[in-house]
Order: C-alpha cells, then sequence, then structure tokens
C-alpha cells in the first residue's frame, strides 16, 4: 500500500545534519509521498526524544490522515515505537544502506540543500527563513503532479478529505 502512493498520510522521514562535531542542530524532513509535500522542523539535537517532540507537534496541527512513516535506522527514530502505539501509525524501517526506498525524501533534501549547504550551521536559522524555503520548495510544479506544485495537491486533496 506505502509503496504505491495512492493515499495521502504515508511519510518519509528524514534528517539533515550540520557540521559534524560543531554543530548539533538539525532538521527534520517529513514529506507524504503522495502529494509531495515537505514539512520541516529545526531540533535543537538528533535524540530520539526531541525528534518525537517535533513529531507530536506535527501530529497535533496536520489535518490530514498519517498512517505511516518511513525512515532510516538511525538513532532518531528508534523512538517512533512509541507513536505508532499512541496514534496507531506504522513504521517501515528501511534495508541498510538504501536510501531510494524513500526517494521522494532524499530528492527533496537535496533541494533543501540548495538553500542551505553542506557545512550549514541550523542553530542560525530562523522560524521564518525556514518557512519561505518550505514555501519556495511547495510552490514549484512537479511534473509527477501533472505540473501542479505540492501546495495545491496538499490543499486540494484536504479539502475534499474535510468534506
Amino acid at each position: 500500500m506505502v509503496n504505491r502512493r495512492n493515499r495521502i498520510g504515508d511519510f518519509e522521514l528524514d534528517t539533515i545534519v550540520g557540521p559534524r562535531g560543531h554543530s548539533k542542530a538539525v532538521l527534520l524532513t517529513l514529506i507524504d509521498r503522495k502529494l509531495r509535500f515537505l514539512w520541516a522542523y529545526r531540533l535543537k539535537n538528533r535524540t530520539a526524544v526531541t525528534v518525537n517532540e517535533a513529531l507530536n507537534k506535527f501530529l497535533a496541527t496536520f489535518n490530514g490522515p498519517v498512517h505511516s512513516f518511513t525512515v532510516d535506522r538511525g538513532t532518531e527514530f528508534s523512538g517512533l515505537v512509541s507513536l505508532e502505539a499512541q496514534y496507531g501509525i506504522k513504521t517501515y524501517y528501511c534495508h541498510a544502506y538504501t536510501p531510494a526506498e524513500r526517494g521522494s525524501n532524499e530528492r527533496f533534501n537535496r533541494n533543501l540543500r540548495y538553500f542551505y549547504p553542506k557545512g550549514t550551521y541550523f542553530e542560525h536559522i530562523s522560524a521564518q527563513d525556514l518557512t519561505t524555503m518550505l514555501l519556495q520548495i511547495n510552490q514549484r510544479p512537479l511534473k509527477i503532479l501533472d505540473w501542479q506544485t505540492p501546495y495545491q495537491v496538499m490543499l486540494t486533496n484536504l479539502s475534499k478529505n474535510s468534506d
């Protein structure tokens, strides 16, 4: 079901790190596999507790269904079991060294690197800067979406779900 990308609420997650040894702050990225809509949160560190706090915030504000998370085997995602029990969200862990199993997330993380190249200290990025960057990425037309933007597709699909 998840691989078919035919329902809203199946998410790919990842973290983007700053310079190793110098920066603890990271970006947590989430992308809906169907809508190709990207969310990102700046986190103070890369721990399972911090990731779960951000995901709880996301789940409290997201106005659509959440069925699954597909993640790599990083320790920051080891706490997702508690979300599975609390919200009924299924967690899928990718095989080691196979980023293609989260291809949309990897592609959008590459787009993020256009704005925040390697070596960026995420501590210095404001919430407004992050929001502006997300708007720019989510308002790019994509061929896979028949040249609509992820923003347009999300608004259309979530308004259908709320009726």
